[in-house]
């Protein structure tokens, strides 16, 4: 049972938005974005499509919100959340850094999360959005007056990126700000004009994602992703004072690797590192763990320009990894997985 819900036409798009097994979708064009079909929103569950704001808020004209990537897995009849208190505790962090006055318990956020999971009655691997955003109308960039909220939504989420091969990068011609402009450690909606424009720019011009450098040319972090690279045999990382954003997954990576006896070190990285690795990997909530294939043309990994790179022993580590915490099969899986 099909129920159209809305038909736009813009120029030669046709957008439609239409509710299949209790799922709200996006079509155009043949590419389709779903949407479960309750959400979080003014303090309760309600349908997706009834959760509106003004076109006035503060929010959606200047970016004032945080916001949090969750992935959650439905595997052997039990449904688990990967690493959620992490998750809460970086919200939560990014509403104290970026002075929004807005807090929530861990139990409270949880038993969000739970309502909203048992309402969409979830039998597949899932993504979870929460953010805490100002609805409120107002017409000045400042926070006297403004008042947050937290709404949270999902959406059903199998594999991510791509799967035919490793991430194709180019290195961005935009720079990554520095903690003197935007706090860096914290999912701030509106610095995420920076990777929409790193990663418009690298899709343009054939490529899959770009690698963002700093001012002085280091290198940081994909457009919407954490890096390790390995270089000469040692596993590295930005530094920590770095601008990268401080990812779940690249911690959970860390700890995965140390857990199978390998040292990770912080370092200022290049870019002419990266050319002469012999892995670059690539972490994020969405795509966990894959490697990079090419940067700006160049193979990563191999030496002979032709060829084609392929995963390499820690990629496929972490991989195997990965899975058996999601699985439930790892001495990790109890510390990071919430059942519901």
């Amino acid at each position: 049972m099909i129920d159209i819900l809305n038909i736009n036409f813009t120029n030669d798009r046709i957008i439609c938005y239409y509710r299949r097994n209790n799922i709200i979708k996006r079509n155009r064009k043949g590419e389709c974005m779903e949407f479960m079909k309750y959400a979080y929103f003014k303090g309760e569950v309600t349908e997706f499509e009834k959760a509106q704001v003004s076109i006035a808020a503060h929010s959606l004209q200047y970016g004032t919100l945080a916001f949090g990537g969750v992935r959650g897995y439905y595997r052997n009849d039990k449904l688990t959340v990967f690493r959620l208190k992490d998750h809460y505790i970086r919200l939560m962090t990014a509403s104290k850094m970026l002075g929004f006055e807005y807090f929530l318990t861990w139990e409270e956020f949880r038993a969000v999360i739970e309502e909203l999971i048992k309402k969409n009655d979830i039998k597949q691997d899932f993504y979870i959005r929460p953010f805490v955003y100002c609805p409120t109308p107002r017409i000045a960039p400042k926070k006297p007056g403004l008042d947050f909220e937290l709404a949270v939504y999902m959406l059903p989420m199998a594999d991510y990126g791509r799967t035919d091969g490793g991430i194709r990068f180019m290195t961005s011609t935009y720079r990554k700000y520095n903690d003197a402009a935007i706090p860096t450690k914290a999912k701030a909606g509106g610095a995420y004009i920076n990777s929409f424009l790193a990663t418009s720019d690298a899709i343009k011009n054939g490529y899959d994602e770009a690698l963002m450098l700093d001012d002085a040319g280091n290198v940081v972090e994909a457009a919407v992703a954490n890096l390790l690279v390995v270089y000469r045999g040692r596993l590295l990382i930005p530094n920590t004072g770095a601008a990268a954003l401080e990812g779940i997954t690249i911690r959970s990576v860390v700890e995965l690797l140390e857990y199978n006896g390998y040292k990770v070190e912080h370092e200022r990285i290049d870019r002419s590192m990266i050319f002469t690795a012999e892995e670059l990997l690539v972490t994020g909530t969405a795509m966990k763990v894959t490697y990079a294939e090419s940067l700006d043309g160049r193979p990563i990994g191999p030496i002979d320009y032709s060829e084609t790179a392929k995963p390499g022993k820690y990629c496929t580590l972490l991989k195997a990894e990965f899975e058996k915490v999601i699985n439930n099969e790892h001495e990790l899986s109890k510390e990071w997985l919430e059942i519901f």
